[in-house]
């Protein structure tokens, strides 16, 4: 009979009763479990030891000794699912008492070598659930003498309770995981659907975007990770998408992450997640990206712009297949596909020690280059009407298309900003043309009109012609660009410093009536009237 008495352990059974009626977060319920045991037995060590079903080996994820050092060196200790007591309780599903540890060949010795301590005596009892055997509980010597017959009992019925509480927060777990995942799914949604525009769709037939969308059929249904390289704005986000719906994670979420919009230590934890009390802020666990998109994709844009370290923690997840979130010190498994993005020539990042070598060579094992728009100038205008269609019915404005002037400008341009900036341009010309009207013109830039603020008349003022050229007096209309009314050259001004005062302030709306000494309200009825928002 145990020195403590029957007192000590019908406190335990109240304690640990009460235990898993409160708790279900699992670390905090197995630590609690391990404790109560090692204090109620008398025993100079306790752990949980679970069975890893992928690798059919047990190791230590709970563990209460004397010395916290033991602890420490048994979780890193894995070791076959058929050896030694814990592996023998295992594959019979029965108890098992050693009064004799010496005496019996069955101890792994390799745990006494590795932590300093003698085993002299043991207790091991199975977690049995539906599932079957899905790990141990065990005791170490006993304090001031042996583990007894009655001991074993004791801890045999015990553990058949501790199972299942064990097997109840883990379904917790899973589904608190579940909620996670679907949570960070559709946050990135709903970011995904207020910041794309409307044009997602790729278009493009020239030879250069032939190319691409052959080397896209072909990564698609393999699992290889992909390397899409190109200028800022030539749609690089569109092509991994596509990718995504054409594999067979089409079904699985898509998620997109820019790793140059976030400080190193955010980034950590919006890849990997983080566990609560992890950092000043962190009141709850969050599931990382990597585990929001199981089974389907996750995209790394602006990937170069990744710190180093950060490089070594996303060479293991793409290595190992696991991430660790911050503040934790298992390894959880991912499964996603991960596409990558740069604009950056990571080659020649990696010969100035900016990239790491390995981890270049894991993400760009199927590279795809996209062409700049000035080196596919007949896509030009397939686009632009692409983007005319879907802005114009966002705006809810009839526009007839592009006259002559607007499409010599449109193709004539070298488009710096590549696609994204195409779209600028289609935004704003959409805002200044009236219903029922083409887009000319006086509707585009300054800079795609060569830096003119706006065009300039060929009709002097009084109606007479500006002959200063000594040539003939031409008619609007026949090859000119008409002098716009005063109305549409005030609009296309106050659309045009709106548009800049916005992108100044960072798109804040209160900030930007500041700037230009406007009410809020002002700005947003103004904004409203341009079809900015």
């Amino acid at each position: 009979m145990d020195p403590r008495g029957d007192a000590s352990r019908l406190r335990l059974l109240y304690d640990l009763g009460c235990a898993f009626a409160a708790r279900t977060d699992l670390d905090e319920l197995v630590t609690l479990v391990v404790e109560k045991c090692c204090d109620t037995f008398g025993a100079e060590g306790a752990s949980v030891l679970r069975r890893d079903p992928e690798t059919d080996e047990l190791y230590f994820p709970y563990v209460v000794a004397d010395d916290p050092a033991v602890a420490e060196k048994l979780a890193g200790m894995r070791f076959p699912a058929d050896q030694g007591i814990a592996g023998a309780v295992v594959q019979s599903g029965r108890s098992i008492l050693v009064e004799d540890a010496a005496a019996d060949a069955r101890i792994n010795r390799e745990a006494d070598r590795l932590t300093g301590i003698t085993t002299r005596s043991l207790l091991a009892a199975p977690l049995t659930t539906h599932q079957g055997t899905i790990g141990v509980l065990q005791l170490v010597n006993r304090r001031g003498g042996t583990f007894t017959a009655d001991d074993l009992g004791f801890l045999e019925s015990l553990a058949g309770s501790v199972a299942v509480a064990i097997e109840n927060a883990e379904l917790v777990r899973q589904l608190k995981a579940s909620e996670g995942r679907l949570r960070t799914q559709v946050g990135v949604l709903r970011r995904d659907l207020a910041r794309h525009d409307r044009f997602t769709e790729i278009v493009g037939t020239s030879p250069a975007m032939a190319e691409v969308f052959r080397l896209m059929e072909s990564a698609a249904p393999t699992p290889i990770t992909v390397l899409i390289q190109g200028e800022s704005g030539t749609g690089k986000e569109l092509v991994a998408r596509g990718i995504h719906k054409a594999s067979e994670r089409a079904e699985g979420p898509f998620i997109a992450v820019n790793c140059a919009a976030l400080a190193e230590n955010l980034l950590e934890s919006e890849l990997f997640g983080h566990r609560r009390g992890s950092f000043t802020g962190a009141m709850n666990d969050r599931v990382g990206l990597f585990e929001a998109a199981k089974s389907g994709t996750i995209f790394l844009d602006e990937v170069g712009e990744m710190p180093a370290v950060m490089q070594a923690k996303l060479l293991r997840v793409l290595q190992e297949g696991e991430v660790v979130p911050v503040g934790d010190n298992r390894p959880r498994r991912v499964d996603a596909r991960v596409i990558s993005a740069t604009n950056r020539d990571l080659a020649a990042q990696v010969r100035l020690g900016a990239c790491r070598e390995d981890l270049y060579y894991r993400i760009a094992g199927f590279p795809i280059g996209l062409p700049p728009l000035r080196e596919r100038r007949e896509d030009i205008l397939p686009i632009a009407a692409r983007m005319l269609v879907a802005t114009a019915e966002r705006y809810k404005k009839r526009i007839t298309g592009f006259d002559q002037s607007a499409v010599d400008l449109l193709v004539r341009y070298d488009w710096p900003g590549n696609v994204r900036e195409l779209q600028n341009e289609i935004e704003r010309g959409t805002a200044l043309a009236r219903n029922d009207e083409s887009i000319g013109a006086a509707h585009l830039s300054a800079k795609l009109r060569g830096g003119d603020a706006e065009p300039r008349s060929t009709v002097a003022p009084g109606g007479d012609a500006d002959a200063s050229d000594g040539r003939a007096p031409r008619r609007a209309g026949a090859g000119t660009v008409p002098l716009p009314s005063f109305r549409d050259a005030r609009t296309a001004f106050e659309a045009d410093f709106i548009t800049k005062t916005l992108a100044a302030s960072g798109g804040n709306i209160t900030r930007a009536a500041q700037m230009m000494g406007l009410s809020r309200v002002a700005l947003q009825k103004k904004m409203k009237e341009y079809g900015l928002r």
